[in-house]
């Protein structure tokens, strides 16, 4: 049981069925990353895995895995959590209408990680495929230690019971929004939520029946049921959320943690555990590997194991052993619990073994010391906090202002922002973080100038980076733009394909799907030449233009879109070969007879 050998990617889980089409997908998580997200629509659209990082440099294949699957994902977030990257990328921007930042409506964290995920055949009548999974992890580039559960199936006709808190979940995702979410959206996250509920699902072998438990949307605690054995794993724990857990079990066998939590806890609550353990030292740096090469590491897994009876209950999700996840009903969090016959799936005693999650854990020493409270960093990280509240509270927004050829951003406030003494810089995340200016202004509701940003670069999508006493924070908000710029998006193609040959193989990409990316461009356009024969695009692109005349013409539709929005702009001038245009003509006149 939940062996350490058994593992798998998240893009696992994105990858379509054997003959299947991605439909729709929703994700839910607690941070988020901007840039692992971009490598969710590459993935997606390209089925990339491990090449994903690889092909973050290739912005046309990236441009066109955004354009494909940004009306499909939808993830929604914690307000406050996106991270800042250091680092500025073009196609941020592109990201701004799959972002939905949400607040959990007691209060507390929304810290639910599920993906669901439609998938269709390409028929008249198409076969839906529902995917869910429910994870521990965020949707960041941790290399963490984390669980996964992964479920499939089809929607019936009736609803059923076990379903229903994480059908209603995801159905009423859009109403913890902070700004309204477009509605073909919230129609999306009907439908999906409606379907889930109605989805009989295939249970992983040797377990008999599942059950979905969403912590947060009501006021009462959730309890486990009564147990002969229990056993936590949670990377972050508190006295009372352990001894609420412990009076559910005769047995408390064991708690595994992060050395750091357990020694905070007090002496009698480990004491109601039979073992206390720690990830071993291997493990928690990967095998030795310089630590700091990495974002996370270390356990981020959460799990409760109870033995009754005849049955072993497996819990796997979100939530933490905590006050705020599982006492004080204020987090949102995700639970899916799993039933099956011990003599099939196993025991607690044989998760804590060596052939199952055992194999990586090590007796926690109770010589471990807390170190002595820094009273200055604390007051500092405490004054941050309130900073990032603050901000996360105020009704900003990014106004744009044309400026020659470019666009001058500035951040708006409806009224004055706190500091509280927290020096605040901010910037746009197409920008580099090295460019972020000051933004003091903001307590007294003046404006702050984020300074001038070519067309393309425009976004509501903004950095800010908190510093107080040497203490520092970084994060993002998705703000709404006012007054954008009408043909941002034009900008952004225009500046992804810059040439001749970036266009043509911009073509091939959208005519020959996946293949197209790796083909290269012909021989005379990479020399500055073309060839009037074939409208100076070779014949390899010739032959899927026609191609797709005869069988697919909506990827000539695409061709068109491509094809007006480079035009639109005086670079079209030089990035559209003219014999092209001529061939596209007759193209597009035998378009208009077929219709």
């Amino acid at each position: 049981m939940l062996s350490p050998d058994d593992r798998s990617l998240v893009t696992t889980l994105l990858t379509p069925p054997c003959g299947m089409l991605l439909d729709a997908a929703i994700a839910t998580t607690y941070t988020l990353d901007p840039v692992a997200l971009l490598t969710m629509p590459l993935h997606l659209a390209w089925l990339a895995s491990g090449e994903d990082k690889r092909l973050l440099g290739d912005g046309i294949r990236l441009f066109e895995a955004l354009r494909r699957v940004g009306e499909k994902l939808t993830v929604y977030a914690d307000r406050g959590r996106i991270q800042a990257p250091e680092q500025a990328h073009p196609l941020y921007c592109l990201l701004e209408s799959m972002i939905v930042e949400v607040r959990a409506p007691r209060g507390g964290a929304f810290h639910p990680k599920i993906w669901a995920l439609r998938f269709v055949t390409p028929d008249a009548e198409p076969t839906v495929c529902i995917r869910l999974a429910i994870l521990s992890r965020n949707l960041t580039a941790d290399r963490s230690w984390d669980l996964s559960l992964l479920l499939e199936g089809a929607p019936g006709g009736s609803y059923i019971a076990t379903n229903r808190e994480i059908g209603e979940l995801v159905r009423d995702l859009p109403s913890f929004a902070v700004g309204p979410v477009p509605k073909a959206r919230a129609d999306e996250a009907a439908r999906l939520g409606d379907e889930i509920r109605r989805t009989h699902w295939e249970l992983p072998a040797g377990w008999d029946k599942i059950r979905f438990h969403v912590l947060g949307r009501k006021r009462h605690a959730w309890s486990l049921p009564e147990s002969k054995h229990l056993a936590v794993v949670s990377p972050f724990v508190t006295d009372a959320a352990l001894a609420a857990l412990c009076k559910t079990s005769k047995t408390p066998v064991a708690l595994v943690s992060r050395s750091p939590e357990l020694a905070a806890l007090a002496p009698a609550t480990r004491a109601l555990f039979d073992r206390c353990l720690v990830l071993e030292e291997a493990a928690e740096s990967e095998d030795g590997e310089d630590s700091t090469r990495h974002d996370t590491l270390g356990l981020h897994a959460k799990a409760l194991v109870l033995r009754s009876s005849w049955d072993t209950r497996l819990f796997v999700g979100s939530a933490n052993a905590t006050s705020a996840a599982m006492l004080n009903s204020m987090n949102i969090e995700v639970l899916a619990e799993l039933v099956g016959k011990s003599s099939k799936v196993g025991c607690v005693e044989e998760l804590l073994g060596s052939n199952g999650f055992g194999g990586v854990l090590t007796d926690f020493d109770p010589a471990t010391t807390v170190p002595p409270e820094n009273h200055a960093q604390i007051e500092a990280e405490a004054a941050l906090d309130a900073a990032r509240c603050a901000l996360v509270d105020a009704a900003l927004l990014v106004h744009c202002d044309p400026h020659a050829e470019d666009w001058r951003l500035s951040l708006r406030t409806a009224a004055g922002v706190e500091f509280g003494g927290v020096e605040v810089h901010a910037w746009p995340l197409s920008l580099q973080g090295a460019q972020a200016v000051a933004a003091s202004g903001l307590e007294k509701g003046l404006d702050v100038d984020l300074g001038v940003t070519a067309t393309s670069d425009v976004t509501g999508l903004t950095g800010f980076v908190l510093r107080r006493d040497g203490v520092e924070t970084r994060f993002a908000l998705n703000l709404p733009l006012e007054d954008p710029p009408s043909d941002r998006d034009g900008a952004l193609v225009r500046r992804i394909v810059h040439s001749q040959a970036g266009f043509l193989r911009y073509l091939l990409l959208l005519l020959g799907d996946a293949e197209g990316g790796e083909r290269e461009p012909p021989e005379e356009v990479k020399k500055g030449r073309s060839s009037t024969a074939s409208g100076g695009m070779g014949p390899t692109l010739l032959e899927e233009m026609v191609r797709a005349f005869a069988h697919d013409r909506a990827r000539l539709a695409d061709v068109k879109r491509i094809v007006e929005r480079l035009q639109a702009g005086e670079a079209g001038n030089d990035v559209v070969p003219p014999e092209f245009l001529e061939v596209w003509r007759i193209f597009l006149q035998a378009m208009e007879v077929a219709a």
